[in-house]
């Protein structure tokens, strides 16, 4: 009689205690649908996301990843890596190439390397910054081609040109001392076969778009310093980088 009653009463059948998953699975789909709506309806800032995730991996540990040199970091990372790879490259003992070192910082300094093999130097300008390559820390005297001290340094920027949304003009610059060479008949000429050279570079072994380049070459025109004294001349010797927001082209 006892089974009977159970039966009858129903309080012997067994509970679905599963019964709740069906309505969490809905709760979910509705949630992921409208993540992926809000998703689908917002613009995204590719730079930010690439910082974001290298940001990610940076704290991740044990967790491997094959290049960070993809990942978008802001030009003060550049600095910092331009100024290392001169403390290894360009910065050495004194009594072995008569190199003097300089105190670098985390901080971006204005003038980034300055010794006997030349100077590099870092510039804030409108819509941008620039690096001014002095012309011993690229090239010989009366040459355009690009020392191989020099190019661990060039190689550094261009991991960051491969990334970046700015637009790069190279503009070659000499003193105002007539230069009349078979190769370079003038200073202008010798002055832009210096620009093409760092492009060249830039987009033969570093794979840079070529889109985002541009050059000139200024010769003895728009000093930065005065070319009655050997100092100034040398000053004006040099190789700018520019690195602007607007594109004209």
């Amino acid at each position: 009689m006892g089974s009977n009653r159970r039966k009858k009463g129903g309080k012997g059948e067994k509970t679905d205690t599963t019964a709740w998953m069906v309505t969490f699975s809905d709760l979910s789909t509705l949630l992921l649908t409208f993540f992926v709506l809000l998703l689908s309806m917002s613009s995204m800032n590719k730079l930010k996301m690439k910082s974001m995730f290298h940001n990610f991996t940076s704290s991740c540990g044990i967790l491997a990843f094959k290049e960070y040199g993809e990942i978008a970091r802001p030009r003060e990372s550049l600095i910092e890596g331009i100024t290392e790879t001169l403390r290894d490259t360009l910065v050495v003992r004194k009594n072995e190439d008569r190199y003097e070192k300089v105190d670098i910082t985390s901080d971006v300094p204005e003038k980034l390397f300055s010794g006997a093999s030349g100077s590099l130097v870092y510039q804030n300008v409108e819509g941008g910054f620039k690096l001014v390559f002095g012309q011993e820390l690229l090239f010989n005297s009366g040459s355009a081609e690009i020392k191989q001290q020099a190019k661990p340094v060039l190689a550094k920027i261009a991991r960051f040109m491969r990334i970046t949304s700015y637009q790069i003009y190279i503009d070659g610059y000499t003193d105002n001392v007539p230069i009349h060479t078979e190769s370079y008949p003038s200073n202008r000429e010798l002055s832009l076969a210096r620009a093409y050279a760092v492009m060249h570079y830039f987009m033969e072994e570093e794979k840079v778009p070529a889109e985002s380049i541009g050059l000139a070459g200024y010769g003895a025109l728009r000093p930065i310093a005065t070319n009655a004294t050997e100092a100034g001349r040398a000053k004006n010797r040099r190789v700018e980088m520019v690195f602007k927001d607007q594109k004209y082209f």
